[in-house]
């Protein structure tokens, strides 16, 4: 038997005796019952006790029930309430419902089946409010804990509930999103027609990969999971996780890179010195022969040209294949960017080329093999001229901010197409390019822990982004 600590708040004692006869009558409880006959004796006790239930008659002396309901529930306590009153008043029954009242009697009708009934009523509504509140607590921890973006939308996908990580993933705060909705994140337009498509066919569950882009201008690759929720109460509703794939994405493309670097390395080693054995017999062979046939001399001069540039290409693939056995030492990464820009500068002003640099004063202190981090950042620098070759108004910017440096023209961008193969070894969009440029660039990078993206549409330049590994 479930026992109940109930406080009686009742000025008449003779209402009281009544009313204790009647809780004797009940079997399915047990009660420890404590009568008080005015406010003030039962404010002590609530601020002093909890209790299980309480029984306020309407009436006590210069107070009412309702004042002393009210001070209950403005202290938090959320124990269950049953009002006593002589007479039913629909406007007194109001009130008691908007104050957090459980159940409303008139004490002439009181009886034990009656009382019985009240009270299983307002203590298992009282368990069901407890509930919700916990369950509501364990989802307020989640949204405020979660590292994923947990939402809330109508079918418009406006944003109804958002957890905190919507900020720190994309910058934004809730109300920024408020007009747009989550929509407005994603960058693909066939995926925000996909998600629209889904939604309006009331698909319980959608799964969709998307590009978002942040406030500060970041693209970020994530999974979109909506869960489609029919509400027979109230409008639908969406709920659903953004899960930031980006670190992930990285680090499938990085291994993938570097195996594919590693192996063609391997490859292209063998292959060099296959190659420049017989073609250092043909060097020595032409010497030969310069010396002997005159008439002979101009294709002995093609054959020479051409062998020079076959032995170029050779150690252009070593230097490619060699980046593992570079030496790292601290330099000032802002004082070796200035001597590599300060190389570039002259070809690009012979081209009409604006260059605007925006670097620290501050020293920058990194390890670096300064030989090969010159030739990768050259790399993308020259890259950047090539870009601009047709443009009347180019310009090439270099800046860092915190840890990132970026590389930017506003020549004429690079498809997505492209994007995915422009740092493939020997892939090249150059008549006489050999494809080891970007290939090598991102190699040498990669052994100096530097991250390197790109960003680019056509029509809208490209901007190159080196991540420096944290001090």
């Amino acid at each position: 038997m479930r026992k109940i600590k109930l406080l009686l708040v009742e000025d008449d004692e003779e209402d009281f005796e009544l009313f204790e006869e009647t809780l004797d009558e009940i079997e399915t409880f047990e009660f420890e019952t404590t009568w008080v006959s005015s406010y003030k004796k039962a404010l002590e006790k609530i601020t002093d006790e909890n209790f299980d239930l309480l029984v306020v008659d309407y009436l006590l002396g210069a107070y009412s029930g309702l004042e002393l309901c009210k001070k209950f529930r403005d202290m938090g306590k959320i124990a269950p309430i049953i009002l006593l009153t002589g007479k039913g008043d629909s406007e007194v029954d109001r009130q008691a419902s908007e104050i957090g009242v459980n159940d409303y009697l008139v004490k002439r009708d009181i009886k034990a089946p009656e009382l019985e009934r009240s009270i299983r009523y307002s203590m298992k509504n009282h368990e069901i409010i407890l509930a919700l509140k916990v369950s509501e607590s364990k989802y307020r921890a989640v949204l405020k804990q979660s590292q994923d973006i947990l939402f809330i939308a109508d079918t418009n996908c406006n944003i109804l509930n958002v957890s905190h990580s919507l900020k720190a993933i994309t910058g934004y705060r809730k109300e920024e999103l408020q007009k747009e909705g989550l929509l407005a994140l994603i960058q693909d337009e066939e995926v925000k027609v996909k998600l629209k498509k889904h939604l309006s066919d009331k698909k319980a569950v959608i799964k969709q990969s998307a590009t978002i882009r942040c406030k500060n201008g970041e693209l970020k690759s994530v999974l979109i999971t909506c869960n489609y929720q029919q509400a027979f109460t109230e409008d639908d509703f969406v709920h659903g996780v953004i899960i930031d794939k980006t670190e992930e994405i990285k680090a499938l493309q990085s291994r993938l890179v570097n195996e594919k670097l590693e192996s063609t390395a391997r490859f292209m080693r063998t292959l060099a010195h296959e190659v420049r054995n017989p073609l250092s017999n043909i060097s020595l062979a032409i010497e030969g022969m310069e010396a002997e046939e005159e008439e002979v001399s101009p294709y002995l001069s093609i054959i020479k040209r051409n062998s020079g540039r076959i032995d170029s290409i050779i150690s252009k693939v070593l230097n490619s294949s060699q980046i593992e056995t570079m030496a790292f030492e601290p330099m000032d990464l802002i004082d070796v960017l200035r001597k590599v820009i300060e190389n570039i500068e002259d070809k690009a002003h012979l081209k009409g080329i604006e260059l605007v640099v925006n670097l620290p004063q501050k020293p920058l202190p990194v390890n670096l093999n300064e030989e090969q981090f010159s030739l990768a950042i050259s790399n993308l620098l020259v890259n950047a001229v090539e870009a601009l070759d047709k443009n009347k108004d180019g310009v090439i910017r270099v800046s860092i901010e915190g840890n990132k440096l970026y590389i930017s023209d506003n020549g004429p961008g690079i498809s997505k197409e492209d994007q995915g193969l422009i740092f493939e070894p020997y892939y090249t969009r150059k008549t006489n390019g050999v494809g080891l440029g970007l290939a090598s660039t991102l190699g040498i990078l990669k052994a100096h822990q530097i991250n390197l993206e790109l960003d680019s549409d056509l029509g809208l330049g490209a901007t190159f982004i080196l991540t420096l590994p944290a001090a």
